[in-house]
């Protein structure tokens, strides 16, 4: 039976640092074959090919992932497994603001006056859609 998972050494840390990919007799939970492979290959080869991008919902603002080398299977999964599901538009700009992440280091009142205009580009161009069905 093949197989595939995460090194057993690592199970709680993030990133994983090694796969194993092997062979077990069925019944068996010892590899007959096994083979450890770097996280690093393997998540630029799966993440490479799974073509990820990120959409928003307009009601709730939450951010849906979707990829176009994924089946719905996985992205489910990958969904369950991690905060992802939660996150909303609202979410993102509340942890983007936290004054101790990492990007507020440089120069914060910059980065600041940058982000207030990007959502003021974002704003007019929802207010111009609404406008737009409002007309018909």
């Amino acid at each position: 039976m093949p197989f595939f998972e995460r090194d057993e050494g690592d199970m709680n840390s993030l990133p994983a640092e090694c796969y194993v990919a092997g062979f077990r007799l069925p019944g068996d939970d010892v590899p007959a074959a096994r083979m450890t492979l770097p996280a690093e290959l393997v998540d630029r080869a799966v993440l490479t090919g799974a073509q990820l991008s990120v959409w928003l919902t307009p009601r709730t603002g939450r951010l849906i992932l979707d990829g176009e080398g994924v089946d719905d299977d996985t992205l489910e999964a990958a969904l369950a497994a991690g905060p992802m599901r939660d996150q909303t538009l609202l979410k993102l700009i509340d942890r983007c603001l936290d004054p101790d992440h990492p990007s507020m280091e440089d120069d914060p009142v910059g980065d600041l006056i940058s982000l207030r205009a990007q959502l003021a580009q974002a704003l007019a161009k929802v207010d111009d859609a609404l406008a737009r069905l409002q007309r018909g």
